[in-house]
């Protein structure tokens, strides 16, 4: 059978985007309160595919600052500034259009897609790549930046609860420790007592199985 041939990253972002149209394979989940949605992928991704545009409205550096001070928290991280040409640009991308691309999520630590800018008709646009394989069922996730976005500090709370809760369990109650310690010793006497009254006596069975087995090294 013909191997498939691979379509152009480029090509294939620059297809979408004069379309206006997110491509086939993506799906929006609801994942938690503070993370909100977030986009899955329905097929597998090879590294350097195009994924996504991040479709909204290209406003100037000053429009930006602007929105910057009357937009909710909500909408704020919806902002996207770039450079481009020389000059710093900004993609809104606040208004509920249906496309996927703004519902992306951050992650600052180990992300699998980047965004990057093309120029199709002397404008940029903002496009997802995966920066490596991505698989059928796999959250799309980019780092945002170095802002210190409220749901970062959220997860990293989270994760320092997480590891004193496994250090909680793997802490041993000293009064119980005493206890099983003495419950050990007793077990050993006992055990002693019936090794000295069975020292001369000698289990057939036993000395046919330990002269049978096959002892295996080590793994």
């Amino acid at each position: 059978m013909e191997r498939q041939r691979r379509i152009n990253p480029k090509g294939d972002a620059k297809y979408h985007i004069e379309n206006g149209k997110d491509k086939v394979g993506f799906d929006v989940k609801y994942i938690s309160a503070y993370k909100g949605r977030g986009v899955f992928v329905t097929t597998s991704f090879q590294k350097g595919d195009f994924l996504l545009e991040y479709r909204g409205e290209l406003i100037s550096k000053e429009e930006c600052e602007r929105r910057q001070r009357v937009y909710h928290d909500k909408l704020k991280v919806f902002l996207f500034d770039f450079y481009f040409d020389g000059k710093l640009w900004c993609v809104d991308a606040a208004k509920e259009d249906g496309s996927l691309g703004r519902l992306v999520n951050d992650d600052h630590v180990c992300p699998n897609a980047k965004m990057k800018y093309l120029t199709v008709q002397g404008k940029p646009h903002l496009c997802l790549f995966a920066i490596r394989e991505i698989s059928q069922g796999e959250e799309v996730t980019y780092n945002y930046g170095d802002s210190d976005w409220p749901w970062r500090c959220k997860i990293r709370t989270e994760k320092r609860h997480s590891k004193v809760a496994a250090n909680n369990v793997n802490q041993t109650d000293p009064d119980l420790e005493q206890l099983h310690r003495s419950a050990e010793m007793a077990t050993e006497m006992s055990q002693s007592q019936m090794e000295e009254n069975n020292l001369n006596q000698t289990d057939s069975v036993f000395d046919m199985f330990h002269c049978n087995a096959e002892v295996s090294p080590e793994a």
